[in-house]
Parts: C-alpha cells; structure tokens; sequence
C-alpha cells in the first residue's frame, strides 16, 4: 500500500468513525479561495452602489469585508442582497464544481458517480450579535435528502477563533440515524410552505451535549471541514469584532440505495411539506440503521 493510499484509508476510517474530518491548509488557498475573496469584495461595492451608498473593495483579498459592519449598519439592504448574490459568482460556482472536492468526496464514500444539487450550497454571513439565523442542532439530511451518505463541505473564508462561533460538531451522532422534526411554532406547514425553517427543532436536542462529544474547531481561510449529512451539528454564536464568512458545499451519492429508491428528491428546502418530510424521515432512518 503506498502512501497516499494509506491516508486515504485513514482518512475514511476517521470520517466514518466520527462523522466529520478537519483538513488543515487542505485547498489552494491562492487558486481556490483568493478569487472568491476578492469578487465578494467586488460584489459588496457593487451591492452597496445599487442601495445607494459607497463602498471600496480593500485591495487585499483577506480584508475584503472590511468596513462591511459599518456599511450594512447605514444599509441593512445590503446584506441582503450580497447574501442572494453570493451563490450567483463565478469563483464561487467554480469552487462547487472543483474536481479536488469531488474526487475527496468520491474518496470518502467510495463512489463513482457525485452530484450537487443547484440551492444546496452558499455563502453564510453570520454578524456578530445577531443570532436570528444561527442553525440550531439539526442534519444536512433533514434539509437536503438525496442520499444518505452526503458530505457538506464548510469552508471559512476569514479566520474563525473561538469569539466568532466556530460550527459545533457531534462526533459520532452520525450513527444514531436520521433524526425527525418538530415545528415549535404551531404554523409548520405554513411556514415550511413558505421556506421558513426556524421554528423546526430536533426532539431531543437539549440532550445532545450529553449523549455525544461536542467539537468545536478553530479554522482559517484554505482549512476543510467534511461532515456527514447525519451528523448532528449548530452553529455557534459570533461574539467577536467581524463577521463569519463561510461556504457550505453539499455533494450526495447516486449509487446510495435508500437516495436512488426516492430518485435523490429535495428535501424541505424543495417544496417538501413538513408532514411528507416526517414520513420520508422516518423511512430513511430505518434504512440509515439497518446497513
């Protein structure tokens, strides 16, 4: 066994194991991250312009949202709009589709054939002290279906320390199989009709910090995160001084059997009912615990 092909073995045996890996300085960051840098500093200007203020790209890349906070303080429409954008940038469709993250996740699932779905990725803009759509503890699958061996990607785009609330991670929880939602709200299917999502918890989702090991990694621009669709995971709250820039990327699995006996459908985020998302729930959970 050469060496490349060691690693690859241990690195499935961790994701497997754990659910989740951490790739240190695993993409370009020259190559792969720069230029989505430099066009979301680009596409904030020209957000800003179109609501009416001014904004100049710094001409570092890793300082492109610098004076964002204050912008979209005067602005609020801004963010807004440079969060819907974002998905729409060259550099960023490019980066869906690099051959490295689909042959990595061709390797973590021993597979031929991957998939993306258009909707299924983006670019997460969390402000600090604004904890209105912070993920609560919930699974890829839940949103997502398509196959039950999906990965998400999570690529930061500025250093995440511990103040600007790295993604907290279950290690582990993704053996305990396919979780089912509750609406908290009592509007469920009206809200869910409606792409609103914020009032769906899990069950159980206090216990969660007892049943399972929490980890909450540090990362910097050019680090991976690869996580399983069912693996249990929340966002943390950003304290700090700037905001949380991330990517998530989700690839699904065609030769998966319970995602091909759906025809890898959408999930919640595709028109799903939240009563139809329950059942097809509960079916993938039986499959996800019996293999």
């Amino acid at each position: 066994m050469t060496p490349d092909s060691l690693a690859n073995v241990e690195l499935r045996a961790t994701f497997e194991r754990d659910g989740f890996v951490v790739l240190r300085g695993w993409l370009d960051l020259a190559r792969e991250l720069v230029p989505l840098q430099r066009e979301l500093g680009m596409l904030i200007e020209h957000a800003a312009r179109a609501c009416g203020a001014e904004y100049e790209a710094p001409a570092d890349p890793a300082e492109f949202d610098r004076g964002y906070l204050a912008l979209v303080a005067a602005h609020p429409d801004v963010q807004p709009l440079v969060y819907d954008m974002a998905k729409n940038l060259v550099a960023f469709q490019r980066l869906i589709v690099s051959e490295r993250l689909a042959g990595l996740f061709r390797e973590l699932r021993a597979t031929e054939l991957a998939g993306t779905a258009p909707g299924s990725n983006g670019v997460r803009i969390d402000r600090p002290g604004d904890d209105r759509r912070l993920a609560p503890w919930h699974q890829e699958f839940q949103y997502q279906f398509r196959s039950l061996d999906g990965v998400t990607f999570w690529i930061p785009l500025v250093p995440v320390t511990a103040e600007m609330g790295p993604v907290v991670l279950a290690r582990g929880s993704h053996r305990g199989g396919v979780e089912p939602l509750v609406d908290t709200s009592g509007r469920g299917e009206a809200e869910t009709a409606s792409g609103a999502y914020g009032a769906l918890r899990l069950p159980d989702e206090a216990t969660i910090p007892e049943r399972y090991e929490l980890c909450a990694p540090l990362s910097n621009p050019g680090d991976l995160f690869a996580f399983d669709f069912l693996t249990l995971h929340a966002s943390g709250a950003n304290v700090g001084t700037r905001a949380r820039w991330t990517v998530q990327i989700r690839y699904f699995n065609f030769s998966e059997e319970y995602g091909a006996s759906i025809r890898w459908i959408g999930g919640l985020k595709y028109g799903t009912t939240l009563a139809g998302a329950n059942a097809l729930l509960a079916q993938a959970r039986e499959a996800a615990l019996g293999r």
